[in-house]
């Protein structure tokens, strides 16, 4: 045996020796458990749609993608894009694709009715999936050539009466010639017949005056009339205008969201919009930001939330003798106060799953608790709904199923979450109280898959939560500012919360927050935003 040999044995002996003194000291380490990949949103290449200037279909379609934190966009030189392929051409180059990370590409062409979109399986080269989209045509803008042909009738008009206006004037300097020729008045039949001729001159020129006035009058009613009629015309074709452009970017929306469940197989969130109050105001915005609208209430809006159907939102109605319970058809853009809520305390209304009534929290004198009245209005008195009776109950939210609800109601001084079945049965508990450390949970929202809540919990500033609903284990998701009222998306994975970054008084915005990721994104930029709702999934009405 060699002197290294030897040398090496000593040390494997040694070590041996040592062995259960290290174990003593340093855990074994058993063999690493598998982990889960981590995932990687597949990237995708949009190639160009149209030329519109500003929010091009691409562009929209981009954007909703990145929004929904499941796919990235790449976005590639315009270059890049035109070897790949460009308008009027049959065939993809997929060579250029290689040299970027891209798994699909996604093609939309124009079609009379729509689009028809394809994905594109890049590594294969092949395609994945197609369909065809309706969308509505916005008409040509005409307000233009309307403007040109209303003033070429009133030029005409203009100059017609001109015309007249100068004949006139002709005919008065005739008049004038006549009455200073001289004529020789010698007989008392010639006086007569001079003042008759006379008589006759002043007469004609009487009635040139009256009709110059008429004429005149008559040119300013067509120049009124016709500025009246330019601005209905505008006035309605804007509107129809307006209604067109948010139904195709509604409509383009839908194929984003479409196209994200082809891929990743979950549908997005684009088709959605998401109700809000601005001070006093009632608001609604796409979940992109675009088409912020003031929905018009009777008083001021408070608590607005969505029916199922995506076509009605209920809200607390607010005015100096208290708050009712109204609801608004999004189509009619008419307000309607509920029957079966006098001015009082009535406050937190949402529909219940099958969207055929309302429940809120009325109060007064007493502790409120659960109402609840048919959605159509039918009822004039509510019925009183499952709570805790003798407490507080407000802020209710349902189950997916519909089967149970979580509310606030304090034990005896907190204000904690509780769960219920909706025959009453089943009070429990939700969120953990902990003996002399200060809780306050409310704002719970139920999130689509059943397994959580999100709420807010105050301990200092308002911050958002999440509990499981099988095990209660809370999760907090924001620290920064102060952050309330979550509203879930319908992916289960957004929410919308209030968020303030400022002092106490500061303006606060509605913001979009990727539960998954941590991601926050500002929706809202302007006034004093908050009590935010998410609708269900929309399609534009064509």
């Amino acid at each position: 045996m060699t002197i290294r040999c030897r040398q090496l044995l000593v040390g494997a002996v040694a070590l041996f020796a040592l062995a259960p003194s290290m174990h003593g000291q340093n855990p074994v380490v058993g063999r690493p458990k598998p982990q889960k990949p981590l995932e990687i949103p597949p990237a995708i290449v949009v190639l160009q749609v149209d030329t519109t200037a500003g929010d091009s279909t691409r562009t929209i379609i981009q954007r909703d993608f990145d929004y929904g934190d499941r796919m990235q966009p790449l976005i590639l030189d315009s270059a890049t894009l035109d070897d790949i392929w460009r308008p009027g051409q049959k065939n993809i180059n997929f060579a250029p694709l290689a040299q970027t990370r891209a798994n699909f590409v996604v093609r939309a062409r124009p079609t009379v009715a729509g689009l028809h979109v394809e994905v594109y399986d890049v590594p294969r080269g092949r395609l994945r999936q197609e369909d065809y989209f309706r969308l509505p045509k916005v008409p040509v803008y005409r307000l233009p050539a309307i403007r040109d042909s209303l003033s070429t009738l009133l030029g005409r008009k203009a100059g017609v009466t001109m015309g007249a206006l100068v004949a006139d004037s002709l005919t008065r300097d005739s008049l004038a010639q006549a009455a200073a020729k001289r004529v020789a008045v010698k007989t008392t039949r010639d006086r007569a017949n001079a003042r008759s001729a006379q008589e006759a001159r002043d007469s004609l020129s009487s009635e040139l005056d009256r009709r110059d006035v008429l004429l005149r009058a008559n040119a300013v009613r067509d120049t009124l009339r016709s500025d009246s009629v330019y601005a209905r015309i505008v006035l309605k074709d804007s509107v129809v205008r307006d209604s067109l452009e948010r139904d195709r970017r509604l409509g383009i929306h839908v194929v984003s969201d479409e196209l994200e469940r082809w891929i990743t197989g979950t549908r997005g969130i684009a088709a959605t919009r998401i109700a809000f109050v601005d001070g006093t105001k009632l608001k609604i915005v796409d979940s992109d930001g675009a088409n912020e609208r003031t929905i018009p209430t009777v008083g001021a809006a408070l608590s607005p939330s969505w029916h199922p159907s995506g076509r009605y939102l209920v809200y607390s109605d607010a005015d100096d003798r208290g708050t009712r319970i109204a609801q608004i058809d999004l189509r009619t853009m008419k307000p309607r106060l509920l029957t079966a809520s006098n001015r009082g305390l009535n406050i937190t209304p949402v529909y219940t799953k099958d969207g055929k009534s309302i429940v809120w929290a009325s109060g007064g004198d007493s502790p409120a608790e659960l109402m609840l009245a048919s959605a159509a209005g039918d009822d004039s008195v509510p019925k009183p709904f499952v709570g805790r009776t003798g407490f507080e109950t407000t802020s209710p939210s349902f189950s997916p199923d519909g089967k149970q609800v979580v509310f606030m109601s304090p034990r005896p001084l907190t204000p904690q979450l509780y769960t219920m079945n909706l025959d009453g049965t089943g009070l429990r508990l939700l969120t953990p109280v902990v003996a002399g450390k200060r809780s306050y949970r409310t704002g719970a929202d139920w999130s689509p898959s059943g397994e959580e809540i999100a709420y807010q919990q105050q301990n200092g500033d308002f911050q958002v939560w999440t509990i499981r609903v099988k095990d209660r284990v809370m999760t907090q998701l924001t620290n920064e500012g102060e952050n309330e009222d979550p509203a879930w998306a319908p992916d289960g994975r957004h929410l919308s919360i209030t968020r303030r970054l400022g002092a106490i008084g500061d303006p606060r915005g509605i913001w979009i927050l990727d539960e998954r990721t941590g991601r926050l994104r500002q929706l809202t930029v302007t006034g004093d935003a908050r009590l935010s709702d998410w609708s269900p999934p929309l399609r534009p009405v064509y």
